[in-house]
């Protein structure tokens, strides 16, 4: 009997031991992550380091230390990690540790094959929410459902697209822990929550949400407030009169970035931004601001394409005769350089590919392409 007790006694030292060791061997492991990697290819055939600490990571690490990895440990990338794991393991506490950590922001540098760049913790959780492949899977069927249920005479006419819906998955764990309604709680949290800027997938969200006074409300703190530039073209989808200053303040930051030579140096200011609200909102308030910013452009040798392209995007949202003779001014004003000439054409038939209109038709043929 007393043999029998001894043994049992020193198995459960032995039980213990290991698991001091082991929990040791996971703190190790963790203080040695300093890189996250997303893929186990470093783009030149090799494995990176970090995929082999990460993949240790999950061998020896329980559900409980992973927890405590991501709430507590000082590594950014450890957190980061222990987090993904977590999901990966469809471990329902992921819920408490990503909104608890959506105002970290601390950085970390993560390996995409060859590239390298910088995360957040915050950003980097959300994104492993959102892109994981179990829920994208699951909004895919959702989606398909939908548009069969909508003309089931696809069935027929599009059977491929049929035979793509039948062989999603419909579930798998990870469906169990972030369901579509978990989707819209995240949603909701990143949109109401103050201060999250430096979350990628809140500027993705804020299309979805209804025009109402509520609504606007937080559009409002979040750009006036927190300084989230890309709230402004969903305010201007209320067409308040209060906002038209922030429009062409935006818009007037052309020069911005730029050194006396007119060559980018660093950002660009906000006018772009600016041309992306008036689109939404072509008011003719902003015409005199969008003058300064056609002079401006017309007379640079070094060209900011994307501005020239949302330019004329948003000179022919106003739609009126007012419109066809500014950007017929324009592209005429545009025959003194090639160069010029050649982009602002092109620009201008690109916008007018994405939104044909039947009132700027015969700009194209009194402009013809000179590419």
């Amino acid at each position: 009997m007393m043999k029998k007790t001894l043994t049992i006694v020193l198995m459960f030292f032995a039980l213990v031991a290991a698991g001091a060791a082991q929990s040791t061997q996971v703190v190790a492991i963790a203080d040695s992550l300093t890189r996250v990697s997303l893929f186990s290819d470093n783009g030149w055939g090799g494995t990176p380091k970090e995929w082999n600490l990460q993949v240790h990571l999950d061998s020896v690490a329980s559900n409980d230390d992973l927890v405590a990895l991501a709430r507590n440990h000082p590594n950014a990338a450890a957190r980061a990690i222990a987090f993904r794991i977590l999901v990966t393991r469809c471990d329902s506490r992921y819920r408490d540790i990503l909104y608890s950590s959506l105002h970290d922001t601390a950085h970390f540098s993560q390996r995409s094959f060859d590239v390298i760049s910088y995360n957040n913790v915050a950003n980097f959780m959300v994104e492993m929410m959102i892109d994981h492949p179990g829920f994208m899977s699951q909004r895919d069927s959702l989606r398909y459902d939908s548009i069969f249920r909508a003309d089931p005479q696809l069935m027929e006419i599009a059977p491929h697209l049929y035979k793509t819906f039948l062989n999603m998955p419909k579930q798998s764990d990870f469906d169990r822990i972030f369901s579509p309604q978990d989707s819209a709680t995240l949603d909701s949290i990143l949109f109401f929550t103050p201060n999250l800027n430096h979350i990628s997938h809140r500027t993705n969200i804020l299309d979805s949400q209804p025009l109402d006074e509520r609504h606007y409300r937080r559009l409002h703190e979040m750009y006036y407030d927190e300084g989230f530039a890309p709230a402004l073209q969903h305010l201007c989808r209320y067409h308040r009169e209060a906002d038209k200053a922030a429009v062409i303040e935006c818009l007037l930051e052309y020069s911005k970035g730029l050194n006396e030579r007119h060559v980018k140096k660093g950002p660009g200011g906000r006018t772009n931004q600016g041309l992306w609200a008036v689109a939404l909102w072509p008011d003719h308030d902003f015409l005199p601001a969008l003058r300064e910013v056609r002079d401006y452009e017309v007379r640079r040798t070094h060209y900011d394409y994307a501005r020239i392209r949302f330019f004329y995007l948003a000179l022919m949202a106003y739609d009126d005769d007012l419109s066809y003779g500014f950007i017929d001014e324009t592209l005429r004003m545009t025959g003194i350089d090639p160069a010029t000439r050649k982009y602002h054409l092109r620009y201008f038939r690109e916008a007018y590919e994405k939104h044909p209109n039947p009132r700027y038709q015969d700009l194209l043929d009194k402009y013809p392409s000179t590419d």
